[in-house]
């Protein structure tokens, strides 16, 4: 199976890509026309505000994931995305019913807890029952994760996620960059280097 991003490069492409992508200097500044949104966000790309009252809490420089903002996790419960404010955020897309996300899950958990007080760690499921949903967490041990129910498939379809696994890897100033396919501890970690240094 080829693991792919949106232009279905390699996995080692993909390690290459997105270092050249989170570390490019001039991503902080981004060349859209003023005014224009940034994917991902919701703060417009010239760096401006906007009225949101969650743009309130959020530091400077930083944004909210915008297709993130009024979610809910797996239990119901409504989900406050300004927490993520301020730091990197990976985004973890799985259905209940995937192999391929259960075999990774353990790798997925070690890794969110490595980078716990550095990095946002949030599962985003998909295609399935939240009842599914939640089994899935107690039987994969990723229940120190946050998990939200994207049953309506709104949040995989801003992201461009159209299988499972992926990965939404998402810079503290809304620049992203996506991978669909399973990640080993080890290639995720690599990325979440990156991340940190974008």
């Amino acid at each position: 199976m080829t693991h792919t991003t949106s232009t279905r490069i390699s996995r080692a492409g993909f390690l290459a890509a997105s270092a050249g992508l989170l570390l490019a200097a001039c991503g902080r500044g981004s060349s859209a026309e003023p005014g224009a949104r940034s994917p991902g966000t919701n703060t417009p790309a010239d760096g401006g505000s906007t009225s949101t009252a969650a743009s309130a809490a959020v530091p400077a420089g930083s944004v909210v994931p915008a297709p993130l903002v009024g979610a809910s996790t797996i239990d119901g419960a409504g989900f406050d995305a300004s927490t993520l404010a301020g730091r990197p955020t990976v985004a973890w897309f799985w259905a209940p019913w995937c192999v391929v996300c259960r075999g990774e899950a353990p790798d997925v958990a070690a890794i969110a807890a490595q980078y716990a007080d550095r990095v946002n760690f949030i599962g985003v499921a998909g295609r399935g029952e939240a009842a599914e949903m939640r089994d899935f967490v107690s039987e994969t041990g990723t229940g120190a994760l946050t998990h939200l129910d994207d049953s309506s498939g709104a949040i995989w379809a801003a992201y461009e996620i159209y299988a499972q696994p992926a990965f939404a890897f998402i810079t503290d100033d809304g620049r992203q960059e996506t991978f669909t396919g399973a990640l080993g501890a080890d290639d995720l970690a690599q990325v979440i280097e990156q991340l940190l240094v974008a």
